[in-house]
């Protein structure tokens, strides 16, 4: 982000609209991809959804061993990508269509990964924070193709659970382009109007790990290898799961 930028305050909205290398707003094809795509709205609300909905278009999966993708990367190949690369290309989409827009981390309650990994650690994630009348609106149904979301909702509900394979029945899952939309998880506002699972707001997807790094170097390599590890055996599991569904 450009000094002037980094000179603005965290609560003013003008803070989060630069460049980072990973968002690359400049780039020509991000761009155009995000005219096209907004192209017949007719107001705000609809071309937030539509770049959300062309986001959430990419095929999701946790790559076992790449990290984030630049939004380049992703908008060329339309790989399979995970919760990194989904949140760096929907911000990026969001800056460039001028909408204030920020990572906000959060941390994953043990029931998130049901179904696709035991584990008793605890894990951080992006979800996308974005200025829209006057107020911050967090939403992170950017994230899940419709053919995941619909396979990953059916199995926790046919197992009896409430959250699992990245998803909580609870959860909404369709966005109107205003309000907060979330279906990762349900916030916990029982100790206070912020949500117990919120973490820091962030510049990019990257930026925590950059500021993890600083903090602590040993930190930074248990983190980056305990989300390698993990990211294998959640690739399989998603990749199951799609087979079992019938594609």
């Amino acid at each position: 982000m450009d000094d002037s930028s980094d000179r603005l305050d965290e609560a003013d909205p003008r803070r989060w609209l630069g460049d980072t290398p990973v968002l690359n707003l400049r780039d020509d094809k991000l761009r155009l991809r995000v005219k096209t795509v907004t192209q017949f709205s007719r107001n705000d609300a609809e071309k937030l959804k539509c770049i959300c909905n062309y986001v959430a278009s990419i095929p999701f999966n946790v790559p076992a061993f790449a990290g984030i993708r630049k939004t380049r990367k992703t908008l060329t190949h339309r790989p399979a990508v995970g919760w990194y690369s989904k949140a760096g290309l929907f911000l990026a989409m969001l800056r460039v269509a001028g909408f204030p827009a920020r990572i906000r981390m959060f941390q994953v309650e043990p029931g998130f990964f049901q179904g696709m990994a035991k584990t008793r650690q605890q894990f951080v994630l992006p979800v996308v924070e974005i200025w829209i009348r006057e107020k911050w609106v967090i939403t992170d149904n950017y994230v899940y193709d419709p053919p995941y979301l619909a396979t990953a909702l059916e199995a926790v509900s046919r197992r009896g659970w409430r959250a699992g394979f990245g998803v909580h029945l609870d959860g909404q899952t369709t966005w109107n382009g205003i309000d907060d939309a979330l279906i990762m998880f349900v916030p916990d506002r029982s100790k206070g109007p912020t949500p117990s699972q919120y973490l820091g707001v962030y510049d990019d997807p990257l930026e925590y790990l950059r500021q993890l790094k600083q903090a602590s170097l040993s930190g930074w390599i248990w983190a980056l290898m305990r989300n390698r590890i993990m990211s294998i055996r959640l690739n399989r599991k998603v990749r199951q799961l799609r087979v079992e569904a019938g594609g």
